[in-house]
């Protein structure tokens, strides 16, 4: 009895495992509004949930589509996520590679940069 429901555990191992991993990437799609530009790796975000978006950068909405691409600042382009790395690609430029310092279903953070920057967004 128990052999035969191995094979039905396992099944059910590895469909709750994509389920899980394609749950972290869900969170990356859809709208996200820029809120502000700061300094350094950022990767707390409590101290800036109730930040107002009126940055001296400007606003602009970045949107990750389910097809890996992407549109910024009127721009589309394509990206690819893996883990915490994000590439993103236009047509007539160099790929992007920005590290996702912080990701829920409200807030992203991504830094990049020698002298890194961490570019803050909530969701539209």
């Amino acid at each position: 009895m128990a052999t035969q429901n191995k094979p039905v555990t396992l099944i059910l191992i590895s469909f709750s495992i994509l389920l899980l991993s394609s749950c972290g990437s869900s969170k990356l799609l859809g709208s996200w509004e820029f809120i502000d530009l700061y300094d350094g790796v950022v990767t707390e975000i409590d101290s800036l949930k109730s930040k107002e978006n009126n940055s001296r950068y400007g606003t602009g909405t970045l949107t990750f589509d389910k097809d890996s691409s992407f549109t910024s600042m009127e721009e589309k382009g394509s990206y690819q996520r893996k883990n915490k790395i994000l590439k993103m690609k236009y047509p007539a430029l160099d790929t992007v590679i920005m590290n996702i310092s912080y990701l829920s279903k409200n807030y992203l953070l991504l830094s990049a940069g020698k002298y890194p920057k961490t570019w803050f967004y909530r969701k539209k």
